[in-house]
């Protein structure tokens, strides 16, 4: 990723696509920043930003996506979910996506991504016959983990599809390292509004 010249930016693409979806219910900036773990300042910084581009607009009631935002968010969703607040996992608050069309994947190399990102653990799961089970071979998650099963039946699954599940010692930071592996799999097809977020 190219970046400019001068300070290094507050925030990240994760932060940005969180935001967005966030964004679908009218939210004000002090629950951004718990719900993102960020500062004020950042949070500002990224709402201008956001602002700017017309994707967002301010009423009394907090900030909420425009048209334009909203059309942005379905043109991520055909890539990626939004990440949804799955229970827990290892006594941590986890969080799980959905990632379409993920082609080739090595789980080991996304796991490894997630705990860069600050997630003290994630599971790779592929969607076959309306199923989540071990892409390794082909276990169903119900019978290793039958909570968790039940918990992503509310995510929008298609066959094919790749479920990401991360957990950390927060939410945000187990929300945030769920989108870092769909953003590492599918940022290059993302819209270009939104990698002019963080350039």
């Amino acid at each position: 990723m190219s970046w400019k010249r001068g300070a290094y930016p507050e925030f990240t693409m994760e932060d940005a696509v969180a935001l967005l979806f966030a964004l679908q219910i009218p939210t004000g900036r002090k629950t951004v920043s718990e719900f993102l773990e960020l500062g004020e300042g950042s949070v500002r910084t990224l709402l201008k930003k956001l602002l700017s581009l017309g994707l967002i607009s301010s009423t009394q009631r907090g900030h909420a996506l425009t048209e334009k935002g909203t059309e942005l968010v379905g043109r991520i969703s055909e890539h990626i979910s939004e990440a949804k607040p799955v229970g827990s996992v290892e006594g941590l608050p986890a969080y799980a996506l959905v990632v379409r069309n993920p082609g080739e994947f090595k789980s080991i190399e996304l796991r490894d991504e997630a705990i860069r990102f600050h997630a003290k653990g994630a599971l790779l799961l592929v969607v076959r016959e309306g199923r989540a089970v071990f892409p390794e071979d082909g276990r169903p998650l119900s019978e290793a983990m039958p909570e968790l099963a039940r918990e992503l039946e509310g995510l929008p699954l298609e066959e094919g599809d790749l479920i990401v599940v991360t957990w950390a010692d927060s939410p945000a930071r187990a929300l945030k390292s769920a989108y870092h592996v769909a953003l590492f799999l599918k940022g290059e097809e993302l819209p270009e509004e939104i990698k002019s977020l963080v350039r």
